[in-house]
C-alpha cells in the first residue's frame, strides 16, 4: 500500500456548514451558531493564544526562579538576564553629529558653462552605517565652492 503525505478532507466535510455549540460564560450558557470556517479560525487563534502564553509562564517562570540570584548582581547584570529570558534586544539612541568634507567633479556642457553656478549644484548625500542601524538623520549642505 503507497502513502503520502497529503491531508484529505473528509468526504462529509462542508467548511460552510451551521453549527450550534454551548458556550459557559460563568453562570450564563449559550449556545451560538457559527460557519465551520469561523469556528476552526477561532480554533487556530486559540491555539496561537495557547502557545504564546504558555511560553511567557515558562519565562516567568524562570524569572521567578532567579530573583534570589539578582540580590548579588549589579542592575547591567540583572537587566541582561532578563533580556535574555525574554528575547530582547533593547537599544538606546545616541545623536550624533559628523563633519565632512566633499570633493568631486562637475561635468559641464560647454554650452551651458557661462551659465554654471557651482553653488546650485544638487547634492544627494546619503547616511548608512555598516555596523548600526541609522535611521533618523538630517543633511544640511552649508556651502559649496570651487576648488
Amino acid at each position: 500500500m503507497e502513502t503520502t503525505n497529503e491531508t484529505v478532507a473528509p468526504v462529509h466535510y462542508n467548511p460552510n456548514q451551521l453549527v450550534t455549540y454551548k458556550v459557559i460564560d460563568g453562570n450564563e450558557t449559550t449556545y451560538p451558531t457559527s460557519k465551520v470556517t469561523d469556528i476552526e479560525w477561532k480554533l487556530e487563534n486559540y491555539r496561537y493564544v495557547d502557545k504564546r502564553l504558555s511560553d511567557y509562564s515558562y519565562k516567568a517562570t524562570q524569572l521567578q526562579d532567579r530573583l534570589a540570584d539578582y540580590l548579588d548582581m549589579d542592575s547591567e547584570e540583572i537587566v541582561s538576564d532578563i533580556c535574555s529570558i525574554f528575547g530582547f534586544n533593547p537599544t538606546k539612541e545616541i545623536e550624533f553629529e559628523a563633519n565632512v568634507t566633499i570633493t568631486g567633479t562637475v561635468t559641464v556642457p560647454l554650452a551651458e558653462l557661462a551659465d554654471f553656478d557651482v553653488e546650485r549644484v544638487e547634492l544627494n548625500i546619503n547616511v548608512d552605517s555598516y555596523s548600526h542601524d541609522i535611521d533618523d538623520y538630517n543633511v544640511e549642505v552649508d556651502y559649496i565652492t570651487t576648488v
